[in-house]
């Protein structure tokens, strides 16, 4: 039992040396603010313990002993001897090709489907502007098209009531403007009231 634990736990402190270099890798522990490093080498800290600490439960039942402590430092010195080079060479190649996958795969993502939607989009607002103007043109051709039939159809009227007009006695032409003129006044009233109102 001793025998098998003390083999555990020298395993147990070359699974935290590696660990400790893969958090410092994929962390950049220099380039981050002072609270977040502290913070995260807590947390890194404690993730280890539980770890020794299930090791233990699973080979002595979580029996604490010195040489457990002394097998943990000869297992990460271990590492440091004879690993660290190896797995840090390693685990950059593996950091290197998860990069490139990861950056290969969102490039895709976005030649596939970011880059179709975006011009479906701008077709779409160009389609949409197009048709307004559209729209517009044909809505001024067709104003001045009803506008100078209207004026056509009512151009022999107006030129009747030009004639009629000056046909008619200047007292009357006077009477009737001073009745447009009240009319008008009387109607400026009510809307002087109506806003006061308001």
């Amino acid at each position: 039992m001793q025998f098998t634990t003390l083999l555990a736990m020298i395993g147990t402190g070359i699974v935290i040396g590696a660990s400790f270099d893969t958090y410092a890798h994929i962390f950049h522990r220099s380039e981050r603010h002072r609270l977040i490093v502290w913070i995260a080498d807590i947390l890194f800290w404690i993730v280890q313990a539980l770890y020794v600490f299930y090791t233990l439960l699973l080979v002595n039942n979580g029996q604490i002993r010195l040489y457990i402590f002394l097998a943990i430092l000869c297992g990460y010195a271990a590492y440091q001897a004879l690993f660290q080079n190896m797995y840090v060479r390693l685990l950059q190649q593996i950091i290197r090709i998860v990069v490139t996958l990861y950056l290969s795969l969102m490039r895709l993502f976005y030649y596939i489907i970011v880059f179709p939607l975006r011009l479906l989009y701008r077709f779409f607002v160009f389609l949409l502007i197009a048709t307004c103007h559209f729209v517009l043109s044909i809505g001024k051709i067709l104003y001045k098209v009803i506008y100078v039939c209207i004026r056509f159809l009512l151009q022999p009227f107006i030129w009747i009531g030009h004639f009629i007009w000056r046909k008619t006695p200047l007292r009357f032409q006077a009477a009737l403007g001073r009745f447009f003129h009240i009319g008008k006044g009387f109607l400026i009233k009510i809307t002087n009231i109506f806003r006061k109102k308001g």
